[in-house]
């Protein structure tokens, strides 16, 4: 971590810009493993996001990681590349590939559904949930629309801007804890500086301010799920 925080993101500061950092650091991160607990399924963006200089991606879909990650060996900058391990396993994040000379830029986030009433900023494993969510509150009358972010450092505000002004209710999800998690962040710049266009409070959906259990039971109920991104949308949208 000290060698991340003190090194690699400060070479071009200590330089005066005049060494470059071009070093991706690929690491697995995230739960719902089913007993993978403390030390597999734990999620650490938000203190990563804290080191001015490293850039951190963290896609929800084979062709974004494709993508991004040929955007991030480009980079001159390093780059923390955070690559779910629930994900690995999954079909519906599948995609065909995309062809040898496919990036994607940092800072550009994806509009995943489009809605009118609430708006779920989210990325990583978070972002199929939200989906889920997002389909169950549409039988229910409320249209969700799901950004991914796809990057947390830099992160696309420009399309929180459109999104909030467009919905002007926000719920945000994300995997990591609810405490000072990067959430907490992207909520105090929304109350900040859009407030103008919330008809709600910001509202955040995230694991519980603990370790994550080895007992699968404990770990639904620690880590967020759909259904918790599903009573977010209907509070909210009763507000």
């Amino acid at each position: 971590m000290m060698q991340i925080r003190n090194e690699l993101t400060m070479l071009r500061y200590r330089s005066n810009n005049a060494y470059a950092c071009p070093v991706v650091i690929r690491a697995p991160i995230g739960g719902y493993l089913r007993g993978g607990s403390l030390y597999h399924s734990q999620s650490g963006e938000s203190i990563f996001a804290h080191c001015p200089g490293l850039r951190i991606v963290f896609p929800s879909t084979a062709a974004d990681a494709a993508g991004l990650l040929r955007t991030a060996i480009r980079c001159e900058d390093p780059v923390l590349f955070l690559e779910h391990k629930h994900l690995y396993r999954q079909t519906y994040n599948s995609e065909p590939y995309p062809g040898a000379d496919y990036t994607l830029p940092f800072a550009k986030a994806a509009l995943r559904r489009e809605g009118t009433d609430i708006t779920v900023i989210t990325w990583g494993a978070l972002v199929q949930s939200a989906m889920v969510a997002a389909k169950q509150a549409q039988e229910e009358g409320t249209e969700v629309l799901v950004l991914d972010l796809r990057t947390i450092a830099p992160y696309d505000w420009n399309s929180i801007v459109r999104s909030v002004e467009t919905t002007n209710r926000v719920v945000i999800a994300h995997e990591d804890q609810l405490t000072c998690g990067f959430g907490a962040e992207l909520a105090a710049r929304i109350a900040s500086e859009l407030f103008e266009h919330l008809d709600a409070p910001v509202k955040r959906v995230a694991s519980l301010d603990c370790p994550v259990a080895y007992s699968p039971i404990l770990e639904k109920e620690i880590l967020p799920q759909a259904s918790d991104i599903l009573c977010a949308i209907r509070e909210i949208a009763r507000y």
